[in-house]
């Protein structure tokens, strides 16, 4: 249970304190409404690559199979949150955001895996 739950609060908290800061900045007016919107999207990814080097470095499956399943995982909620919660329509925009969090995820994954291969030998 500890090898799931660590990169799924790994992932959260970056998106917490990640949001927050970006919060405070467009708050004081230090950034535009664009700059805001990028940095939020930056931070989604971020947060998605480094859990899913978190995952795979604590799984057995291969790199890419790994990102994939925490890739997955986190669609689920988040398609789920953004139709019944947010209430917004599917959209090719999300279409888009939603495979670039794909393929970090799966960077992330073989990262983590390539890692955890280089520890084991050592």
């Amino acid at each position: 249970m500890k090898k799931y739950l660590t990169p799924i609060l790994y992932t959260l908290a970056f998106l917490v304190i990640g949001t927050f800061f970006t919060s405070i900045l467009y708050y004081f007016n230090i950034t535009s409404d664009k700059v805001n919107q990028i940095l939020i999207y930056l931070i989604a990814i971020i947060a998605m690559f480094v859990g899913s080097i978190i995952f795979a470095k604590n799984n057995k499956y291969k790199g890419i199979i790994s990102g994939l399943l925490y890739f997955v995982g986190w669609f689920v909620i988040m398609f789920i949150m953004s139709l019944l919660v947010f209430k917004s329509s599917f959209k090719i925009s999300s279409l888009i955001y939603y495979g670039v969090l794909m393929i970090f995820s799966v960077l992330g994954g073989i990262i983590g895996k390539n890692y955890q291969e280089e520890n084991d030998a050592e």
